[in-house]
């Protein structure tokens, strides 16, 4: 294989089942407030969320 422990496959399995659970949190959030909304909030929180997911790749490329 590709020399991993099972720990640590473990370990990324999990972290990947996060990072889609809060992927799916946000567009399950931007699903509801753009139903309820107007298109000037749904944009914001849009923006929002583009701005926090580049804020986080940004940090996770200076690791």
């Amino acid at each position: 294989m590709l020399g991993y422990t099972l720990a640590q496959v473990r370990g990324f399995l999990d972290a990947s089942a996060r990072a889609e659970a809060a992927r799916d949190a946000r567009l399950l959030s931007l699903i509801a407030i753009g139903t309820r909304g107007d298109a000037r909030n749904l944009e914001r929180t849009l923006d929002q969320f583009t701005d926090k997911t580049h804020n986080h790749a940004r940090f996770r490329s200076n690791r």
